[in-house]
């Protein structure tokens, strides 16, 4: 989320030909992206937990909302990055930071592999690894 709201305020702060980098059109379509994600994300996460709270198994929806989120993440962070130009990676910009942060959430807790299988044996009713 974070990323989002530092790309949108640098957005309409920027000026690129005399208006915010917000009115072209790559910049909102990179935005639209990363709300999407986000979106997508607290909904697969919301339903693990609905499922845990009712108490029913929920290891299928929770290796989808980590899976997902963690790819969505990095994905959020790299149109950060895209959104800010250059100036992403200078450690001056808390997104140059949120993009190398993003990246351990693939691997801590069951790498996207390791979710992967854990969805695939769970919709074939076959375990892939011993």
């Amino acid at each position: 989320q974070r990323a989002l709201d530092l790309s949108l305020r640098y957005a309409k702060e920027r000026h690129q030909f005399g208006r915010p980098i917000a009115s072209f059109q790559l910049v909102q379509a990179h935005l639209a992206q990363m709300k999407l994600d986000l979106e997508a994300s607290r909904l697969l996460t919301y339903q693990a937990v609905a499922k845990k709270l009712k108490g029913e198994r929920y290891t299928l929806e929770a290796s989808m909302a980590k899976l997902f989120a963690s790819e969505a993440a990095n994905r959020v962070a790299y149109r950060a990055i895209q959104v800010h130009g250059g100036y992403g990676f200078f450690e001056e910009y808390e997104v140059a930071r949120l993009y190398r942060d993003a990246r351990i959430l693939t691997l801590y807790e069951g790498t996207s592999e390791v979710q992967t299988l854990v969805i695939g044996a769970h919709l074939t009713g076959v375990r892939a690894f011993g």
